[in-house]
């Protein structure tokens, strides 16, 4: 595991590693890289996931709408979940 937050004995104090520090005695590791990496990619899942089917929905609502107004809607929904595929595609 590679650490990059570590949490003091038994408290709530935490701190994040930095290079060039490590951490003395009573700080032993929260969270690794690895950890958070996965945790970051799930809640970037859910939220493409939620901008996609809100662009359904969006469109599903404004069938027989002839002014454009919920075209242009879902299309910030799809450029909402555009942006997160491309958070996810970042090393």
């Amino acid at each position: 595991m590679n650490p990059i937050l570590y949490r003091y004995k038994d408290t709530e104090s935490v701190i994040k590693v930095m290079d060039g520090y490590t951490p003395g005695d009573g700080w032993s590791p929260l969270y690794g890289s690895d950890e958070v990496k996965a945790a970051t990619n799930a809640a970037l899942e859910r939220a493409e996931k939620a901008c996609e089917e809100e662009a359904a929905d969006i469109r599903s609502e404004g069938k027989g709408c002839h002014t454009g107004q919920y075209d242009h809607m879902a299309d910030g929904a799809g450029r909402c979940a555009q942006a997160i595929r491309a958070l996810k595609e970042k090393p």
